[in-house]
């Protein structure tokens, strides 16, 4: 990909960070509705991105916006307090889920609905959930692939390599370098180029177990890739990585195809 479509985002306050890329992502939601009609955004899980989506939920003023050189959506005239929100056009997607019941406190879907889903005022309906409390994890990641495909149906939404144009995916980092549910003891998830969503066994995880993932072309084929962490080790992973300087981690292998790349992270 072209450096230039690389950014790499720093702040000392998590607060200024959160609003930061809050802003772009409502930015882009809008940009996207304009020119082909709907916002696709697929939803990191684990901890980090809690305040982002509460943030997201509540609305960004027009000032923030101009502040970030950011087209404000549908600005009202000298209106610069005018709150923004995720349009109601948006449609959410899981990148990963842990194997767990649904109202578990280590659900991706729980945090996601409690902080996003409850307060945005996206419909319920617009979230395409993992079920993956169900027992078999192989067959839900097929569904799950199913259901994207059937999303993406539109030859126009799809790459000339056959995979799905996300509008945004967000991803957060872990200690250990991976992101989503892509470790890098799990090699054949890491190399697979056909199937677009998997099942991995994540033992070293936090917590350990079975999990489902979007895989490595999937995620390297959005319009915008966006990753959002939070901590001094995993803020100083993160600009090794951007820089270039850590290449063995499985985070290290998002390179969007044609996409742009943003890194947010905050070290309070």
């Amino acid at each position: 990909m072209n450096r230039t479509d690389r950014k790499f985002f720093y702040s000392g306050r998590e607060s200024e960070i959160t609003g930061h890329a809050a802003a772009l992502i409502i930015a882009e939601a809008y940009r996207a509705v304009d020119d082909h009609g709907r916002f696709s955004l697929v939803l990191a899980g684990g901890n980090s991105p809690r305040l982002l989506y509460n943030k997201l939920a509540q609305g960004i003023p027009a000032a923030l916006f101009e502040h970030y050189a950011l087209a404000v959506p549908c600005q009202n005239p000298g209106d610069r307090q005018s709150i923004h929100r995720l349009p109601p056009n948006t449609w959410l997607f899981q990148g990963d889920e842990r194997c767990v019941p649904f109202d578990h406190p280590d659900s991706n879907y729980r945090m996601v609905k409690d902080t996003l889903i409850r307060h945005s005022g996206i419909a319920d309906d617009h979230l395409f959930r993992m079920t993956a409390e169900k027992n078999d994890a192989e067959e839900v990641a097929r569904s799950y692939e199913m259901a994207i495909r059937t999303f993406f149906s539109a030859e126009e939404s799809l790459s000339p390599q056959g995979y799905p144009l996300f509008d945004l995916i967000l991803l957060g980092l872990g200690e250990d370098g991976h992101t989503a549910s892509l470790f890098a003891e799990n090699r054949e998830a890491l190399q697979e180029r056909k199937r677009w969503v998997v099942a991995v066994n994540a033992p070293q995880a936090k917590p350990p177990g079975i999990r489902l993932t979007l895989t490595l072309p999937v995620i390297n084929h959005a319009r915008n890739v966006l990753f959002f962490t939070t901590g001094r080790e995993k803020c100083q992973l993160a600009k090794k990585i951007f820089l270039e300087e850590e290449m063995s981690v499985p985070a290290s292998l998002v390179k969007p195809e044609s996409g742009r790349l943003y890194w947010f992270a905050a070290q309070p």
